[in-house]
């Protein structure tokens, strides 16, 4: 009785990811629909690219550079139609150096904590095409470097925010689609509010998202363990 029980089981768990899957699927055909799930986490690296690409005193705009409304729409269209994360990182970077000017080379040197003299000289010789001194290639490295750390922390962050939110929007609609399929086969509301059918229907929206990924291999898994104690049993 005992393994005709856990026989069962490959297929229960192989229903739940599916479950867990379609969850997956209907999140990403209604986000056309709902923009704001695309723009998760963004809030975060817009906080730091625009404090990374300020403007020069007076409002004026670096020389040569995108205006930091064009770069920020520049990375999140990048991030809506998720580009690879690295390849995301290194646009923003080169974005950011490319609006340094020696107008905002101050304020970007606070945000930074690099020496504000330097970064300037440096945004002047960039501009004029003179060599870097040894002083001002070693800023502009620490600069790069910190604009690097900063980034990479800022997209990591940001990505975690989007991957919890999305599983946690495809956990409840795995919820509502159990809910609703445990409630069809009951037939009736009554006999199925706040009855053991409603928390088995629960249980399985919740255990889904989760299973989704791994269903197959823990599906796989238990059925060959059944077949072995089978063959033991013989």
């Amino acid at each position: 009785m005992g393994i005709m029980i856990v026989s069962s089981l490959p297929q229960v768990i192989t229903a739940i990811g599916g479950l867990g899957t379609a969850a997956y699927g209907l999140l990403d055909a209604i986000k056309p629909v709902f923009p704001v799930i695309n723009h998760t986490g963004f809030a975060r690296i817009r906080k730091t690219v625009s404090g990374l690409t300020p403007d020069e005193p007076g409002a004026r705009q670096p020389m040569n550079a995108l205006p930091q409304k064009n770069v920020l729409e520049s990375l999140l269209a990048n991030w809506v139609n998720g580009t690879d994360l690295a390849s995301q990182k290194a646009i923003a970077k080169s974005l950011i150096k490319l609006h340094l000017s020696a107008g905002n080379a101050p304020a970007l040197a606070a945000t930074t904590n690099v020496d504000a003299a330097l970064l300037t000289e440096v945004a002047a010789s960039i501009v004029s095409g003179a060599a870097l001194t040894a002083q001002q290639s070693d800023a502009y490295a620490r600069f790069d470097l910190i604009v690097t750390a900063m980034l990479d922390e800022t997209y990591q962050h940001a990505d975690q925010v989007y991957r919890n939110w999305t599983r946690t929007l495809a956990a409840l609609i795995a919820v509502a689609l159990a809910f609703v399929g445990g409630w069809s086969l009951v037939g009736s509301w009554l006999d199925f509010w706040w009855k053991p059918d409603m928390f088995i229907a629960m249980l399985v929206g919740l255990l889904a998202t989760p299973l989704a990924p791994v269903a197959k291999d823990i599906s796989s898994a238990l059925s060959a363990a059944v077949n072995t104690m089978q063959l033991v049993k013989k």
